[in-house]
């Protein structure tokens, strides 16, 4: 298991700290499991009551309907916070700070200088990396600007030919606070990179999921070949699902397996496939397309 660079002691200083605040949950303005499952994937964690077939219903059991696990035995006993890897406490302290979750951006800049006055000592720091809707997003990075594990919940794989829809889907997931990977929104982080090695990077190993847009195009193309490579590199070493095939015709890949269940886009629209995007996150969608003069 590779060593944790946020140290336990950091950890443990930071969660109290959320835990003592009695009057603002650690969760915020989302119920328990909704924000839970932005963290943990719940639905393939198992259950510890036979009762449940996975960790969401026995976390549900205990925390939402009998109030039997408090928030210190939750966090620390059954989700182990202190022991996940980096990726995953980060994930942690980035959704505490998402717009969503503290919708007060006085709220949220408490708890991100909360969680600098601990970071520090291990080397990082909760820093603005953007805004959705007018509000500050925050990404905790190195102090020497580099990020920690997965840099995207989700990357999308393409072909420029089927790029109009594509962009929709992107634009949604981006106005509801997913952290996504879609080339025209990487002008500045892609300028003066190799970009074979860094798509590399991208595609194999800093992201949760990725779509990947299939067509007779993105059979073709030189771009989607490298990237498909790369994330199958993923999935092969991946325990979970990390490959979400999104068809738009019935070309054969080479290398992805054909059991492996995909979305129909020709039954699809682009906010159809979002919103599936979304659940497979854990959470629903905020900003339908509707409300800014998208199909």
């Amino acid at each position: 298991m590779p060593k944790r660079k946020i140290t336990e002691l950091t950890r443990t200083d930071i969660v109290d700290a959320l835990l003592l605040d009695k009057e603002q949950p650690f969760h915020g303005k989302l119920d328990m499991i909704p924000f839970l499952k932005r963290v943990w994937p719940l639905e393939s964690m198992p259950s510890e009551d036979s009762r449940f077939e996975n960790a969401e219903g026995d976390i549900w059991q205990h925390t939402v309907n009998n109030f039997d696990y408090d928030e210190p035995e939750l966090l620390y006993k059954r989700l182990r916070i202190t022991e996940v890897p980096d990726k995953q406490f980060v994930r942690f302290l980035e959704t505490c700070l998402a717009p969503v979750v503290a919708r007060d951006p006085k709220r949220i800049e408490e708890l991100a200088a909360m969680f600098n006055g601990y970071l520090k000592n291990d080397g990082f720091v909760a820093q603005p990396s953007g805004q959705v809707s007018g509000r500050t997003i925050y990404k905790v990075v190195s102090l020497n600007g580099a990020g920690i594990g997965e840099a995207y919940e989700v990357v999308l794989s393409f072909a420029g030919e089927n790029r109009d829809y594509v962009e929709h889907v992107a634009d949604l997931l981006k106005l509801n606070d997913v952290s996504v990977f879609y080339d025209n929104f990487e002008e500045v982080t892609l300028w003066g990179k190799n970009l074979t090695e860094h798509l590399h990077k991208v595609y194999s190993s800093s992201a949760r999921y990725c779509v990947m847009f299939i067509s007779k195009y993105y059979a073709e193309k030189v771009w989607p070949t490298h990237e498909r490579r790369s994330a199958f590199e993923k999935a092969i070493e991946s325990k979970e699902e990390y490959i979400l095939p999104a068809r738009f015709d019935d070309t054969e890949i080479p290398g992805l397996h054909k059991h492996i269940v995909y979305i129909d886009l020709q039954k699809k629209t682009p906010e159809d496939l979002a919103k599936l995007i979304m659940q497979k996150l854990g959470r629903p969608m905020q900003v339908p397309f509707s409300n800014k003069g998208h199909i």
